[in-house]
């Protein structure tokens, strides 16, 4: 087993003395191109006047969320310039998710390596949208871009956030009533903002609206009303979604080629853009990548992650982590922790499966290294029996039918996706518990009539997977449209079912995205659900597990199975769906397999 040099990981950096204190330039006003100005804080090394390394993060969230980072950082010798984006807080001008970020990137940056304080050398800094709109800057090659740090950020918006599978996210309706709630025509309505704050609280009500009804929160707020009317408008993978703004795929071989450090979760949403992006740049660019993956979903770093705790050595500390990042590419320093291999993931699994003092399950794990992503890994196929078995061959012909009423979705416990305390998300025990939107019993959700479990005998010895999981689904639907989700579970001796990894297909949407393809009643159809990357080990005695149904809310909005347009649907109806077995029809999980460590 290689394991992972921890002492950066654990947080070398503080136990750094501060180099000085710092001096903060509040309230400044950067010009871009457009003359349009945006509102900054420039953080700075306390002391003389030398000229420093520098780092920009241009934030929607309030620069002033920034401070601590930013402060951080001054004390490690670095000017930190935290902007607020156009149109959000104090800067000037229409707001719209990402697509002003690559101008606007190229003058920000460019703005910081003109002033006294800088030396010239810039590196961009964040997470999320903070990542997200370094590619953007990226794009348009900033002379002075020397390096990045991208948190977080993915790919392909459409398939990772917007419509996975073809499904419309409900978090990303969520996101734009909290940018709304935040927004600077928010602070003179009060009692506008008051509606979009209850709903935060507790979003149900909301979220069980029809997809138009919710719109309407955003009437006193005309340019949110435009973001999420735009959403519910291109449900496809159309020209809306292959702008630069939103696909960084169609950028790749125009992005300035620098070196970044890729960071994310297996319970990340964007993972597996992120794991995408670093793939391809690699391939792509000559500049030194690297990449970690974590036990983490969408904050990155700690030891837990959902009802799941992976132990001390999963934890790491994103700043210092950051700083041997720049410190090498801004100061010339040695990378120590990153220096030799390119990519550093967390193989989850192993643990004691008992209770920590906070409560959580010890699922453990250990970190690994790689050459390349994803590392060398032989396919195994597990085929959905009869019984509910999964087998290593396709045995007797057979299928499997239930009833999918969207009124009665089966609800979200653990995964890449949670909106609040009310949908739990990473590591998961898949049983329903009070509090949790749509749960109506503390029963697991196996027990459920809408849900097809299929698990395999104990393992006689542990099986590690490490990649991209998929299944193959033969299945059929008495209805023009529904939706087939499928989760991949590792089933421990006492029961306890953790969710690894789960995908979704819209069946509208199983000849591609770019166009709707609806199904003919009674048809047996192939389709292909993507489950996305995961590093795990299914330990001696365990059960592999893969659960189907055709909902999974609030993580998605429920299909209305009548075949209408996806958003403007005037009523809903039960869908009786099947999923087909045996040899002429073999429906499977296939899995990447490694070697056990």
């Amino acid at each position: 087993m290689i394991v992972l040099l921890l002492l950066l990981f654990t947080g070398l950096a503080l136990g750094q003395e501060p180099l000085t204190e710092t001096k903060v330039l509040r309230d400044l006003r950067i010009e871009m191109r457009d003359g349009v100005k945006l509102a900054a804080d420039v953080y700075l090394p306390g002391g003389g006047a030398e000229r420093r390394p520098t780092l920009v993060a241009r934030t929607p969230y309030n620069r002033a969320g920034l401070r601590r980072d930013a402060e951080w950082f001054a004390q490690q010798g670095y000017a930190f310039v935290a902007v607020d984006v156009r149109g959000r807080f104090a800067s000037e001008g229409p707001f719209y998710p990402f697509v002003n970020e690559g101008p606007d990137g190229y003058d920000v940056i460019e703005w910081a390596a003109r002033q006294k304080w800088s030396n010239g050398k810039v590196g961009t800094y964040g997470a999320s949208y903070l990542a997200w709109d370094q590619y953007r800057a990226a794009l348009e090659n900033p002379p002075h871009l020397v390096a990045m740090f991208a948190n977080v950020g993915g790919a392909d918006f459409y398939q990772e956030f917007g419509y996975p599978g073809g499904t419309l996210n409900l978090g990303w309706g969520i996101w734009i009533a909290r940018s709304a709630e935040t927004s600077p025509p928010a602070q003179s309505l009060p009692e506008q903002k008051a509606v979009l704050s209850r709903i935060l609280e507790n979003p149900g009500e909301w979220l069980r609206q029809h997809p138009r009804d919710r719109a309407k929160v955003f009437d006193p707020f005309p340019t949110h009303r435009r973001i999420y009317d735009d959403f519910l408008a291109h449900p496809t993978f159309d020209a809306y979604w292959h702008d630069p703004a939103f696909h960084v795929p169609a950028t790749w071989g125009r992005m300035k080629d620098v070196p970044t450090l890729f960071v994310s979760g297996w319970y990340d949403y964007f993972s597996a853009g992120v794991l995408r992006n670093f793939e391809n740049l690699s391939a792509k660019q000559q500049s030194p990548h690297r990449l970690v993956m974590g036990p983490w979903w969408h904050a990155v770093g700690p030891r837990e992650c959902g009802d799941g705790d992976f132990g001390a050595g999963a934890q790491v500390d994103m700043r210092a982590l950051s700083l041997e990042w720049f410190n090498h590419w801004l100061k010339g320093e040695p990378l120590t922790t990153l220096a030799k291999d390119r990519v550093r993931y967390f193989r989850m699994g192993g643990g004691s499966e008992g209770r920590t003092e906070k409560g959580q399950r010890e699922h453990g794990g250990s970190w690994e290294t790689a050459s390349t992503w994803p590392p060398p890994a032989i396919g195994r196929s597990l085929y959905l029996e009869d019984g509910g078995l999964l087998s290593g061959a396709p045995t007797k012909t057979g299928s499997r039918t239930y009833v999918f009423d969207p009124e009665r979705p089966v609800p979200t416990i653990g995964g890449r996706f949670g909106i609040g305390a009310w949908t739990p998300n990473c590591f998961q025990n898949q049983v329903c518990r009070a509090g949790v939107l749509g749960c109506e019993n503390e029963d697991p959700l196996a027990n459920r009539p809408d849900v097809l479990s299929f698990s395999s005998e104990p393992l006689e010895e542990a099986v590690e997977t490490t990649g991209a999981a998929k299944a193959t689904l033969w299945v059929s639907s008495d209805s023009p449209d529904t939706d087939f989700t499928v989760k991949l579970i590792d089933v421990a001796p006492d029961g306890y079912a953790a969710i690894i990894a789960d995908g979704q297909i819209r069946l509208r949407y199983r000849d591609g995205f770019a166009r709707e393809n609806l199904n003919t009643p009674g048809e047996i159809v192939r389709v292909e659900i993507p489950l996305y990357s995961s590093s795990n080990l299914f330990a001696k005695d365990h059960r592999i597990r893969v659960d189907i149904s055709s909902s999974n809310w609030p993580q998605f909005e429920s299909n209305s199975n009548t075949g209408e347009a996806a958003n403007d649907w005037t009523r809903r109806r039960k869908a009786r769906n099947s999923v087909y077995l045996g040899p002429e029809r073999p429906s499977k999980v296939q899995l990447p397999v490694v070697p056990v460590r």
